[in-house]
């Protein structure tokens, strides 16, 4: 994965510049512990260099599969999110604000990949569920939701026995 998702430092004039990224499933690969396995979206990053600093505008978009919290089917997840970075150069290493990277002198390049993993998760919903179809009804699996309505009907039923038993003994 080193050298895919980086940026150069060095040999850049002062003003735009515009790098595109594509992020897939072995991109995914290079993180062990993702949630994440597959993946189909793009970074567009737009570098801004300036005479003290570089500035990093990064966009993603497209999808990711993930797990639904529902019913443990997997699911595409639109994902899309906008951040922005400085890079600077020193050795400075105060992560006060962290939206400021400082990178080493002797750096040739950036790598972004970190960036776009950490981005990429961080605009997932806390709550993953599947979309609801077309006709409006959930997306779950059917047969998982009846399972889970009937463990939920068991366990109301026996809370309500335990309350009348307590109710009954006073």
């Amino acid at each position: 994965m080193t050298g895919l998702y980086t940026i150069p430092l060095i040999g850049l004039k002062e003003g735009k510049h515009t790098f595109e990224f594509g992020i897939g499933n072995k991109f995914f690969d290079g993180f062990e512990d993702s949630e994440i396995k597959e993946g189909d979206l793009r970074a567009h990053v737009l570098l801004e260099k300036g005479s003290a600093c570089i500035n990093l505008r990064i966009v993603i978009s497209g999808a990711v599969k993930i797990s639904c919290d529902r019913c443990l089917e997997f699911f595409m997840q639109k994902v899309e999110c906008e951040n922005n970075i400085i890079l600077k150069t020193g050795h400075d290493t105060d992560e006060g604000d962290p939206e400021i990277i400082f990178v080493p002198f002797s750096s040739h390049e950036f790598d972004l990949s970190q960036l776009f993993y950490e981005y990429i998760h961080l605009a997932l919903p806390l709550r993953r569920i599947h979309p609801d179809g077309k006709d409006g009804r959930c997306g779950c699996n059917p047969d998982m939701i009846a399972r889970l309505e009937s463990h939920r009907a068991e366990n109301e039923n026996k809370q309500m026995n335990e309350l009348k038993k307590l109710l009954n003994n006073n």
